[in-house]
């Protein structure tokens, strides 16, 4: 079946507006919320043949834009048509040998085909196909005005927008959605040609009304179109469009400091007031200084998580007894609400004193026989039981670090104390009641009760970092700690069953894994994860049942997709250099060696020479893998007397003499010179591939030669699998074909 549009020409369009008003929906899911619903009206409207064609006319503006508030999510469409486009469609029919005898009259096939599709014989035509002449019957549908397929795709679009929690009120097996509708607003055209697209959803019917401000507006405000919708909101105390009110916000924060001071900024605090408001003001409120005593990152905790509060310092970088909190209102001219906020923030501050007091009568090391009573996981024990793991693998990344320098002597015995301690504040009030400080508490803690700097640093640092962009701890110390912490979990986890699956990973195993990659980067050590897992598995198994071999083979792929992940990703490397890279026969299990062969690959990769001789490395992958036998793999029997004078012969001294090359400037830690040594061997190999045959009629002159391309497919795989290379690919994204 074939389908085509008609009507071209001219594009009557009106803009479309839709409005769905609600409870207040939570910040965190607002933005995810607005882009869903877009898309899904946006794919609705396409496939009801809506959308206007681009190539007609003037360039447009663009399909839709999305706005929000906590009380509601907006679609604009500027253009839309005021009516589908005729659709007709080619059906095709029998083959014409069969519908049509010697005759030229309609066969038995040709009278079931109109039949079937209530046509006449006479309405039917030939279509000619790659497949040859069919019968085809065309068929028109008559475009429907737009109003009547909005009104029957919007609510199906507005009911399949997801949310990671949902709420029923109408029955509990109806539909779902974030919080309870209150009203949809829906409008066809501007002005005077303004109409309602009458629908219902959830039991609310569309209407050409929306509500403004909880607080400052009462009942309902009509709206002509796109063109006023935003001033008769704003008159209502609502600003729709979340950059505005960001906007909004930064100024009016701004006004209330002085020249001396500046609001610590917090992208994240931001974005969350932003999605909570819909007229936002700010005011500025103080606390006792008294307060100040207490580290910073608890006061700012105290003030951003708990209170969503700005916190403020002056230039020099000190915190200040000050906040900034914005309202969801017009004003504060009386004070009240500020005196609120000050009250209970003095509340929470007493709390976190009282907390601090406490917790310093019994100090970190008097707190690690309370971790046995800490449960980590069901089947991996207590938090005991984790540092214990923990100290085995900081034992002995520590004396691999000595030797590369990386650790400091003496940091080895701050390592192991600080893991020691690394799980203590789990125990405290301070933690219980902000659990989002456990680690900066420990720190903190550490610090106060005079454990040594590297210590107290290191404890502080060890959940870092948390995300692939964010950054790592500042010291050696602290990074050992985090590797040890981290690849515990990781391997830990996949032992008991709960590594990543889909994408679901409610341990955040993969968090944990990327966290040892980019720490080992940061610091660049070489660190063979390989006999790492298999180490702890070793250790795992004095206490869990489980297939070693199994678990191990899914911990390397993992930890290997990871780094996959990490170089394309962050860094940014193309895919092929990447494999490339991973496919080198040296240490591939050592992500910092990774690194440093896929940089010496992208330096090199737009070299003629390399680019030519990564294909004649596919050919020579490609010939191994049909014509070699295992045996002459072994190496055994390869006589260089046997090789031919010209292209054969000077292809072996070359590769002689590169492969000594070679190993002299990778030995020197040059590996970008190593791979240009290598590189040197396109001419020879292309002179052997036109003068030489290599599947030769004597079977051991055609051994012979299959074992000079194993010597030099070796070659090819030392530093890197040149044979993973695509020409094609030098200017590539980032990104793996589809295909593949």
């Amino acid at each position: 079946m074939r389908e085509a549009n008609v009507e071209a020409g001219k594009q009557d369009t009106l803009p479309l507006l839709l409005e769905i008003g609600c409870e207040e929906i939570p910040a965190r899911f607002l933005r995810d919320a607005e882009r869903g619903l877009g898309e899904l009206v946006q794919e609705a409207i396409s496939e009801a043949r809506l959308l206007p064609d681009p190539s007609v006319g003037a360039v447009r503006e663009p399909p839709l834009q999305t706005y929000s508030t906590p009380r509601r999510l907006v679609v604009h469409v500027p253009a839309m048509l005021t009516r589908q486009p005729d659709r007709v469609e080619e059906i095709l029919g029998p083959p014409v040998k069969v519908a049509v005898n010697a005759e030229g009259k309609y066969t038995r096939a040709a009278e079931s085909f109109a039949q079937k599709n209530s046509a006449r014989l006479e309405d039917l035509a030939r279509t000619t196909t790659p497949k040859g002449e069919y019968l085809a019957l065309r068929k028109t549908t008559q475009g429907r005005d737009a109003s009547a397929v909005l009104a029957e795709i919007l609510p199906a679009a507005i009911l399949h927008l997801g949310f990671p929690k949902s709420m029923y009120w109408i029955e509990k097996s109806g539909p779902r959605f974030v919080r309870p509708i209150r009203w949809v607003l829906a409008v066809l055209g501007e002005g005077k040609q303004a109409e309602a697209v009458n629908f219902e959803v959830l039991g609310v019917r569309s209407g050409d009304f929306t509500f403004g401000h909880r607080v400052y507006s009462k009942g309902p405000i009509t709206v002509n179109g796109f063109s006023d919708y935003g001033a008769e909101l704003r008159r209502a105390f609502v600003e729709f469009d979340p950059e505005q009110r960001r906007q909004t916000l930064r100024t009016k924060t701004k006004v209330l400091l002085e020249d001396s001071l500046i609001l610590i900024e917090d992208a994240d605090l931001e974005e969350w007031l932003v999605n909570s408001t819909e007229w936002p003001s700010a005011i500025r409120g103080g606390f006792d200084e008294r307060f100040l005593h207490l580290p910073r990152e608890i006061l700012i905790t105290v003030m951003r998580d708990h209170q969503k509060y700005f916190a403020v310092e002056n230039l020099q970088g000190k915190l200040e007894p000050y906040f900034v909190a914005v309202l969801n209102v017009d004003s504060d001219e009386r004070g009240l609400i500020c005196q609120g906020h000050e009250r209970v923030l003095r509340a929470r501050f007493s709390d976190a004193v009282f907390f601090w007091d406490a917790d310093q009568r019994m100090p970190l090391r008097d707190r690690m026989a309370r971790l046995e009573k800490v449960t980590y996981q069901a089947e991996l024990g207590s938090y005991a039981d984790k540092v214990r793991r923990m100290r085995a693998i900081a034992a002995r990344l520590s004396e691999k670090l000595e030797v590369q320098g990386i650790l400091e002597a003496g940091q080895r015995e701050q390592v192991l104390r600080a893991v020691e301690l690394s799980k203590c504040d789990l125990t405290t009030q301070m933690v219980q009641e902000f659990a989002e400080l456990q680690g900066v508490v420990g720190g903190l803690y550490a610090k106060a009760q005079g454990e040594l700097e590297g210590v107290a640093t290191a404890i502080y640092d060890h959940y870092l970092p948390q995300g692939v962009e964010e950054k790592c701890p500042r010291t050696a110390v602290g990074a050992l700690v985090s590797l040890a912490d981290k690849l515990d979990a990781v391997v830990a986890g996949f032992a008991v069953g709960n590594g990543p699956t889909g994408s679901s990973d409610p341990f955040a195993i993969r968090r944990q894994a990327n966290g040892v990659i980019k720490v080992l980067l940061e610091i660049s050590a070489s660190i063979d994860l390989d006999s790492e897992i298999v180490l702890e598995l070793a250790a795992l198994r004095e206490k869990l049942a489980f297939e070693s071999v199994e678990v191990a083979e899914a911990v390397r792929k993992f930890v290997r997709e990871r780094l996959t992940f990490h170089l394309e990703t962050v860094v940014g490397l193309r895919y092929d250099t990447i494999r490339a890279a991973m496919g080198a026969r040296q240490s591939v299990h050592e992500p910092a060696q990774v690194m440093v062969r896929a940089k010496a690959i992208e330096r090199i990769r737009s070299s003629d020479d390399f680019l030519s001789l990564s294909q004649s490395a596919k050919r020579i992958r490609n010939i191994l893998s049909k014509s070699a036998q295992a045996s002459d793999f072994e190496g055994r029997g390869f006589d260089p007397e046997r090789l031919e004078a010209g292209p054969e012969q000077d292809l072996y001294s070359a590769y002689e003499r590169v492969r000594e090359e070679a190993a002299e400037k990778r030995a020197a830690g040059d590996l970008h010179a190593a791979l240009e040594c290598i590189a040197s061997l396109r001419a020879p190999v292309d002179l052997f591939f036109d003068k030489v045959l290599v599947m030769a009629e004597d079977p051991e002159v055609r051994r012979n030669r299959l074992q000079l391309l194993i010597a030099l497919d070796r070659l090819f795989t030392e530093d890197a699998d040149l044979s993973q290379i695509e020409k094609a690919n030098v200017d590539a994204p980032t990104s793996a074909p589809a295909a593949r």
